[in-house]
Order: C-alpha cells, then sequence, then structure tokens
C-alpha cells in the first residue's frame, strides 16, 4: 500500500500541544500531515495551515479532526491522533488495518472511566470544558430523543477510519452536531453513530493504557470556554 493512501493526521492550534515525533515504522506507509498555525519542524511532518474560520481555536482543529474525507479525499484510510498523543507502535499499519477495520469503517478506544455521553456532559460541567448552557440543552435534547444512559463512550482521542461513504456520512453528521451544540466532541460521537445505526470497532486498552501510543499533557492549560453560547443558564444537573 502506497503512503498517500493512509495519512496520520494532527491539528494543533494555539501552541495548545507540541508536535511530537513520527514513528519511524510507518514513515514507508503513511504520509505525515499536521495542521497547524505556528511554526513547528519536526522531520517527517507535512506542515499545512489550520483552519481560520472560527473564533474558537479549538474548533479550528476539530473541523479537520472530524472532516478526513475532505481534507484526504484520495486517502483509503486515516488515522488522527490529538496533538499530546505519541506513537509507539510496533505493528505496522497495513496490519492495524487487517486487525481493527476488518469488520467495520472505524476503530476507537473505549473511555478510560466514563459509561456513556451523560456521564461525559457532567464531567464537561465539573472542569469547564464547555459553557453549562450549551452542554445541558445538548444533553437534553439527546435525552428527550431516547438515546440511552450506560451505552458506552468512545475515546476520540486517536480515530483510525476507513474512507466509505458510510465514513463521510458519520463525520458530516457529527460536524453538524458540532457547529450547533458543544465542541466537546465525545458529547455527540456515540450519538450521531447509534443515530446512523454505525457500529464501530475498539482499538486494545485505553488512552492510559494501550500498546500502540502514550497520552502526554498539554503544553498549554486548557482554554477557558467561550461565552454567551446557545441557551440559557440551567442547574448542574443533567437528565438521568
Amino acid at each position: 500500500m502506497s503512503p498517500e493512501k493512509i495519512v496520520v493526521y494532527t491539528a494543533i492550534a494555539n501552541a495548545y500541544d507540541s508536535l511530537k515525533p513520527t514513528l519511524a515504522l510507518w514513515e514507508k506507509e503513511a504520509t505525515f500531515v499536521v495542521f497547524t498555525d505556528k511554526l513547528q519542524l519536526v522531520p517527517g511532518w507535512n506542515t499545512r495551515p489550520i483552519h481560520a474560520g472560527f473564533k474558537d481555536a479549538c474548533r479550528n482543529a476539530k473541523i479537520h479532526k472530524i472532516l478526513s474525507h475532505e481534507y484526504f479525499p484520495d486517502a483509503e484510510y486515516s488515522l488522527w491522533i490529538d496533538g499530546c498523543v505519541l506513537l509507539k507502535s510496533v505493528m505496522p499499519l497495513t496490519l492495524w488495518v487487517k486487525e481493527y477495520l476488518a469488520q467495520h469503517d472505524l476503530a476507537l478506544c473505549k473511555h478510560w472511566c466514563r459509561k456513556c455521553i451523560y456521564q461525559e456532559g457532567a464531567a464537561c460541567l465539573q472542569f469547564h470544558w464547555d459553557t453549562p448552557s450549551t452542554v445541558h440543552r445538548q444533553m437534553n435534547k439527546y435525552f428527550s430523543e431516547g438515546f440511552p444512559a450506560n451505552n458506552g463512550l468512545a475515546e476520540c482521542t486517536v480515530i483510525f477510519r476507513r474512507h466509505t461513504k458510510t465514513t463521510k456520512q458519520l463525520n458530516e453528521a457529527w460536524y453538524h452536531e458540532i457547529c450547533h451544540g458543544s465542541r466537546r466532541d465525545q458529547l455527540s460521537f456515540n450519538y450521531v453513530a447509534r443515530k446512523l445505526g454505525i457500529e464501530y470497532a475498539h482499538l486494545p486498552g485505553s488512552i492510559m493504557d494501550n500498546p500502540h501510543f502514550v497520552c502526554l499533557p498539554h503544553a498549554k492549560e486548557r482554554s477557558k470556554p467561550i461565552k454567551g453560547i446557545i441557551g440559557q443558564r440551567t442547574s448542574s444537573r443533567l437528565p438521568r
């Protein structure tokens, strides 16, 4: 498989993370791409300008993360890694395809400690990852549509995708949720996958303990949420 068919990529806005080294094992199998607004010279990475259409740097990075089919229309596979991820896999990417995408078009880790989007929503409130009104509005919407609690939660730090019509459909529906709701993509991934009837495979372990990558601390502290996003102030309780 040629390197043009598999893309390993990330996006770093506002120097939130430092760019990690590529994985030598994969350099003949994949093209490495970083979308960024800062000059970060790391051998092996192809640098592209990051999207600048949002006032929110998080969303400027997020558009690349979600819409893989638009940014890499000629690729057959893509592996998204958050900017905090250091690759350490000893498995060739061709084996990743055979192992993790044998029966599905997507593969992600299970969340290391939370069990559903409602627990994720509660964490967003606790740690101030987004405005309370936005989180409540989104969770209430999902609850009113009958999305069940304890229905599983994907960790979206690493996403391995086969570029198919199904993947494109999920990407676009997922991005719609992020544009009209919370910038926290883990609040909406499982909702969108279930709504579309799309199943995904699980990568081994979790982001805290797995054979393929290590999550390191961010270079910067998390930015404060943007004030004044959709919705009115509500209580801190989420749907039960």
